[in-house]
């Protein structure tokens, strides 16, 4: 399979055709070949839905979840043990957030 090389000048270009224009273009660098990217244009200016408001609040929570628990060094070592048993999460804080999340969206049982 031939490798296709776009021309130099196109290198630059980035963003939409019009104003008008529903798709958005990204051209990029990645791993030595240009890469262009098309994409619905994913900036408006319309506010956010209830929806969107909700998921934010609910990150905002768990972050702050996040934060105290791995400011509390009892909850960071026991995070830390679990942590190292497991093989998903890279980072103990994107584990500790997994975490939370995860029990923030699973039915409590009484």
């Amino acid at each position: 399979m031939s490798k296709i090389s776009l021309m130099t000048h196109l290198d630059g270009v980035t963003g939409k055709y019009s104003k008008t224009d529903k798709v958005y273009t990204k051209v990029r660098k990645f791993d030595g070949q240009t890469i262009g990217i098309r994409m619905k244009n994913p900036a408006t200016n319309q506010p956010p839905t209830a929806e969107q408001e909700a998921a934010q609040e609910k990150f905002t929570q768990i972050a702050a979840q996040v934060k105290a628990a791995l400011a509390d060094a009892e909850q960071k070592a026991a995070l830390k043990v679990e942590w190292k048993r497991q093989r998903r999460c890279k980072t103990l804080k994107g584990y500790a957030f997994r975490k939370f999340y995860l029990q923030s969206i699973t039915p409590q049982n009484p």
